[in-house]
């Protein structure tokens, strides 16, 4: 299968779950196919070609993540035991920087849906989401066409590919707490316990128990 019958199989789906999961339109959800259709090449090509930095592993995944991007995701499939070549780690870790859970690109979204026409769907999303050093425009945008062509050809909802599906839990780890140590207040002086307080107790007892026995023989005389 060549990349564009790869890329008409799988952009359907994954635009239906895009349109589940964000507010947004169908040539919302096609100018982002069409950017991820350029990055790896129809979903055939994870690893970048030719890294623009020398010696660097160079981008990886549908958006091609680079640098800090990359360690990210990559840190993202170990969290939850994913194959970074799969359509669940992909799709997640989109996901999760789409959502703002991870990374800055949460106004990818809005910016996408307030452009006007696909093409300048496709620009808005690729300088919110991407920043490519090249843009390749033209490119982007002829696939993001064929991605709602293919959304058009597979009718209905009901009749398209299954979408890929995200972990239950793609937020990453909670930062420990710094919880300063307790500290257990001193006793007031006021309120200490006396030192020697049982035998004080036996001490006014049989003190009490005299008395009485000198009163008692007192009366008796």
């Amino acid at each position: 299968m060549n990349a564009e019958a790869t890329f008409r199989a799988k952009a359907p789906g994954i635009m239906a779950k895009l349109l589940s999961d964000f507010p947004i339109g169908v040539d919302d959800a096609a100018a982002v196919l069409g950017n991820l259709g350029h990055e790896c090449a129809g979903f055939t090509a994870m690893q970048e070609f030719k890294p623009v930095v020398e010696g660097s592993k160079g981008g990886w995944g549908w958006p091609q993540w680079t640098g800090p991007r990359r360690r990210a995701f990559e840190a993202y499939c170990k969290r939850n035991n994913l194959d970074p070549a799969s359509d669940k780690a992909n799709y997640g870790y989109l996901f999760v920087e789409l959502k703002g859970i991870e990374g800055s690109e949460k106004a990818a979204i809005p910016k996408t849906m307030a452009a006007k026409g696909l093409d300048a769907k496709v620009i808005a999303f690729e300088l919110a989401f991407l920043r490519a050093g090249v843009k390749h425009y033209s490119s982007r945008q002829q696939w993001a066409r064929i991605a709602l062509d293919a959304w058009k050809k597979a009718g209905q909802p009901a009749s398209l590919p299954p979408a890929p599906d995200i972990p239950h839990h793609p937020e990453p780890p909670a930062a420990p707490i710094d919880v300063p140590p307790r500290t257990i207040p001193a006793i007031d002086k006021h309120q200490a316990k006396p030192k020697g307080g049982k035998w004080r107790v036996i001490a006014i007892i049989i003190v009490i128990a005299l008395a009485l026995l000198a009163a008692a023989n007192f009366i008796r005389f």
